[in-house]
């Protein structure tokens, strides 16, 4: 499903030009993405609109330009930074504007740029930005003439690492272009809250923020008007202000049987705003919101419109493996469609601002946030992230972080910070206080900050996963909720397999962790009893991990959500991680250290079936591993069946192996291999519901390919994704399967991105040729905005018969 086709709310005027002829001022937001001058290295002068910067680079932002280098092992980002390259670059853009109002204002929007940006407008400073995931505007209006205007942004990355996973490097996200008169709302000036909510009727309050900058009084009339889904009014509210400077205006209104938003209905309602002087419209402001409650009751759990509900949650970077930082709208939609699909109903931005358009998508999919400020907060974690600018810049980058956030209803829950080294509990303090004054409505939490009073929900990390410590804080703190901003932490690597359970800091010790430490820690830990006695999966990589529910740190997938099904007090998780993420790895050379459900290439490991039996009420049934193991013929296999259904049955080559009752935990039977199909079918109430079949795969012979969209916009930023599948004679996909896959595309397409989720494949992210990693590999192609053609693409790898799919573009 191509991005194009979400039902957003939201109400923004996008024009695609950069040119604009205004003749009446009202607001305008175009998209400034395309056509930049770009060059990675240090210039000078370049900020002067007579700078030659022809020989310059020609490309469209969102852009890392880290990506796209190569993997090395000397790179200063080093084991934090995915071994990626870092640096300086510049960006230029020509700017036309066909007429300028006398009363007009006019802005410069960045939704992210890493880090360390200086902006200039026509030679003029506009200011510096040090941190990489704020947003920030400038105003233009000062400098901006009719005409051309040059735009330039110097990105500072020179000094890495600065984070303690994959950041990227540039201008990564939108930038926008907005245009208002002279009165006006400003940037994240309107706040929608929901003050009593039932089912029955609903109270709206408005707080709108209105700058005159006219020079004198003015006379302004506000109207703010709640529309639903379908556009239709359902309430509205007029007030009448004299207007000298800047003020906030608050209102109340109802909405009758409002449709509430949750994650299984996420129901939204657009608030639009016109500032009206001397009768006339002089800016029209949207914001999108949804009516819902959120609300605490002691040691009984977290409500949401008045009924309990457990965070399914997951903890996710930015980054989206082989493009990086710089995600594609579809790219992302593609990532959270699978994370609906497996049942999660929860996300925490670690540990960082994401982009807005996925908040937007959070909204509309239907996904509670925890919202993330900060890593650390005055003393730097990486030696040069934003530690060394924390003391001067946290309080306009919460200030700006929450108010562009607070108006969405998917954001339920802020978070201050993450593992904040050696802490003093005044420093929580000053932080809680000073972000209730922006918004005291949702609950504050921190990821590890249990030991200091003052968050309102007590946020627990890895050390929440040894036996007891969540029984003994509630003990001592009975009326506090606890929420596990990062549990629990299990590595697999898709297609891997080992049938002895490991424990990392013994068996695969972290470069901060011995192996003599497991001993002290042992007792402390949820022991998984091993599979078998001698291990039938052998001679693999330490770096790879199993698929199995048997590699974890302290506590497994299924210890864990039973105790969150246990406690009340527990409200949930969000473990480490949804997805492999770029960085944070343990050594050269590799790229992450798969602790995340879904691979780099966005394909789903076993532990995605797991979650789903735990977390979905849609009928599933999952059985792992394949059946293709050669040279292990009458050995027992260990095939495990994850389902949510009340009865699973194995088959091996169409022979029942016997059923099994599911009582909340995995189904093991021990299968003697051969050759042939094993299948297991799930029942509820007696009656086939779902089945699943792996069938022992030949040797390669073909490549099977499947494209998420068959036509496309020449827009330039629509995507396609190709998944590419090696194949035997019959179309059974080979597990075991490394071959080279090229891609070839003709039409108005490029390549940006190609992946196979081995973590140790450190070919260049956008390669045209990329090995499948146990039997599968993806290409990402974009569009560009030439000429209406249909695409066609080519796969080709030696040996195996070639394979052609058309795109059309419309």
């Amino acid at each position: 499903m191509n991005f194009k086709h979400v039902g957003f709310l939201f109400l923004l005027i996008f024009i695609a030009s950069c040119k604009t002829n205004t003749d009446t001022v009202s607001r305008s937001r175009t998209s400034l993405d395309f056509d930049w001058k770009f060059i990675q290295k240090d210039i000078v002068a370049a900020e002067k609109p007579t700078f030659n910067d022809s020989d310059w680079r020609l490309l469209n932002v969102p852009h890392d330009w880290s990506i796209e280098g190569e993997y090395d092992e000397k790179n200063p980002s080093g084991i934090a930074g995915a071994f990626l390259p870092t640096g300086i670059g510049w960006y230029r853009k020509d700017i036309n504007i066909d007429k300028l109002a006398a009363n007009e204002k006019v802005f410069i929007e960045f939704d992210g740029v890493y880090m360390n940006s200086d902006v200039w407008i026509n030679g003029q400073h506009l200011g510096n930005r040090p941190y990489g995931y704020a947003s920030f505007s400038y105003d233009l209006t000062p400098y901006i003439k009719e005409g051309s205007n040059i735009l330039a942004v110097k990105v500072d990355h020179s000094k890495a690492p600065s984070g303690r996973w994959y950041t990227g490097s540039g201008i990564y996200r939108h930038v926008w272009l907005t245009r208002t008169s002279n009165v006006y709302i400003p940037q994240w000036g309107t706040f929608v809250t929901t003050p009593k909510v039932s089912e029955e009727l609903s109270e709206v309050k408005i707080v709108t923020g209105l700058k005159n900058e006219t020079g004198k009084q003015q006379y302004v009339v506000l109207e703010n008007s709640i529309k639903d889904a379908s556009g239709k009014e359902v309430s509205k509210v007029v007030s009448e202000i004299k207007l000298d400077g800047n003020l906030e205006i608050e209102q109340f209104c109802e909405v009758k049987n409002p449709a509430l938003w949750s994650p299984d209905s996420p129901n939204m309602y657009t608030l639009i705003s016109n500032v009206l002087v001397d009768g006339k419209i002089t800016d029209t402001y949207t914001t999108p919101f949804g009516i819902r409650s959120i609300e605490m009751r002691g040691s009984k759990g977290f409500f949401l419109n008045g009924k309990i509900i457990k965070f399914k949650g997951l903890s996710n970077h930015h980054d989206a493996g082989s493009v990086g930082s710089a995600v594609p709208n579809d790219v992302l939609y593609r990532r959270l469609k699978l994370l609906k699909e497996m049942g999660c109903n929860a996300l925490r931005t670690t540990h960082n601002p994401f982009s807005p358009e996925f908040y937007e998508l959070c909204n509309t999919m239907g996904f509670m946030v925890m919202d993330e400020a900060f890593d650390g907060w005055w003393n730097p974690k990486a030696e040069f992230d934003y530690g060394n600018y924390f003391k001067d810049w946290w309080q306009q980058d919460l200030t700006d972080f929450m108010k562009r956030d607070r108006n969405h209803p998917s954001v339920v829950i802020w978070s201050v910070g993450n593992e904040v080294h050696k802490f003093k509990p005044k420093e929580q303090k000053t932080l809680v206080d000073f972000a209730r004054k922006i918004d005291n409505t949702r609950p504050i939490t921190q990821g590890r900050g249990y030991s200091a009073p003052y968050i309102d929900m007590a946020g627990f990390n890895g050390h929440g996963e040894f036996k007891g410590t969540l029984e003994k804080y509630h003990k001592k703190n009975p009326d506090k909720l606890i929420i596990g901003t990062e549990i629990t932490h299990t590595l697999q690597t898709r297609g891997v397999y080992r049938t002895k359970t490991w424990y990392r800091t013994k068996d695969n010790p972290a470069p901060w962790e011995k192996p003599s430490q497991f001993k002290k820690m042992e007792k402390k830990v949820y022991k998984i009893k091993d599979l078998t006695e001698e291990e039938v999966f052998t001679g693999i990589t330490k770096k790879y991990q199993s698929s199995y529910d048997n590699s974890i740190v302290r506590i497994g997938v299924q210890d864990d959500w039973k105790r969150v099904e246990k406690y009340d007090y527990y409200i949930g998780n969000f473990r480490w991680t949804g997805f492999d993420y770029l960085g944070e790895s343990f050594s050269w050379p590799a790229r992450t250290a798969n602790f995340g459900i879904i691979d780099l290439a966005g394909f789903p490991k076993d532990h995605y079936y797991l979650y789903q039996s735990l977390w979905s009420d849609k009928p599933m049934v999952h059985v792992l591993p394949h059946w293709t193991h050669p040279g292990k013929e009458g050995v027992e296999i260990p095939m495990v069946v994850y389902t949510n259904c009340e009865e699973s049955e194995l088959f091996l080559n169409g022979n029942s192996l016997g059923k099994k009752e599911y009582k909340g935990d995995q189904l093991v039977w021990n299968v003697p291999y051969q050759k042939g199909e094993i299948k297991v079918v799930g029942y509820n109430d007696g009656k086939e519901i779902t089945s699943k079949t792996f069938k022992t795969a030949g040797k390669p012979t073909g490549i099977q390919i499947t494209s998420d969209i068959n036509s496309i916009r020449a827009n330039g930023t629509d995507v396609v994704h190709f998944e590419v599948t090696i194949v035997d004679e019959f179309g059974t996909m080979v597990p075991y399967a490394s071959n080279e896959v090229a891609i070839q595309i003709e039409g108005a397409a490029k390549l940006i991105g190609s992946d196979n989720g081995d973590i140790l494949d450190v070919s260049v992210a956008n390669s045209s040729k990329r090995k499948a990693f146990n039997g599968k590999a993806l290409f990402i192609v974009q569009s560009t905005r030439a000429a209406k053609e249909s695409i066609t693409i080519t796969f080709t790898s030696e040996g195996l018969k070639k394979e052609m799919l058309k795109i059309i573009v419309n």
